[in-house]
């Protein structure tokens, strides 16, 4: 079944199609449909609707009293983490960003953009391997969709539910477009969820 009957963003909001039926469990399915949508976005909406989610971000206590935060570089229309970690310089934050090696992934801090180059899967990583794994922060969670319970679909490599059983005392927050919120997935032993889902119009916990 198509999930999304409206091409514009605009209008899939408007009518609310973005919303899955209830008999739509199949994560393969989800994962297909909610990055057709999202790679159907167009760059103002992206840069407006990610303005929003970072702002709410901001303000949350929980962002607020940490001083170290790790973030994956965004690419494509996710929710751009640009700003974030560029505020968390402004503020004086420490900043790590993950990369990958073989099946394992660590965070490297960095201290500028200049300081990272595209690697595996197109991802921006850093160039350094000197690795920094932070005991006490704000780890930003990527995933393709979400549910209310908040299980998450990642994009099935299992790295952050690989990294964060072996670092459980991060805080965990997701950033994602209403969209990508939907009504059911199904949740396995090992996967990890986040402890707070900010979107432009709500924060799940």
């Amino acid at each position: 079944r198509d999930l999304v009957r409206s091409r514009g963003l605009g209008d899939v909001y408007k009518r609310q199609k973005w919303r899955f039926a209830v008999d739509v469990t199949d994560k393969a399915e989800i994962r297909k449909q909610i990055k057709k949508l999202r790679n159907d976005m167009s760059q103002e909406d992206c840069q407006r609707i990610s303005e929003s989610i970072c702002q709410r971000l901001f303000s949350l206590d929980t962002y607020k009293k940490k001083r170290h935060i790790c973030a994956y570089i965004s690419k494509g229309n996710e929710v751009d983490t640009r700003p974030i970690i560029e505020k968390a310089w402004n503020d004086g934050m420490l900043v790590y960003v993950p990369k990958v090696y073989g099946e394992v992934m660590h965070f490297i801090r960095i201290d500028s953009f200049e300081d990272v180059s595209k690697g595996r899967f197109g991802i921006m990583e850093p160039i350094s391997d000197e690795i920094s794994d932070p005991d006490d922060a704000v780890i930003i969670m990527p995933g393709v969709a979400f549910d209310h319970e908040r299980n998450r679909i990642g994009f099935g490599g299992g790295y952050y539910d690989r990294y964060l059983e072996a670092h459980s005392g991060l805080t965990k927050i997701a950033l994602a477009y209403e969209f990508q919120i939907v009504g059911h997935i199904d949740s396995e032993k090992n996967d990890k969820k986040p402890d707070l889902i900010v979107t432009e119009k709500h924060i799940i916990s």
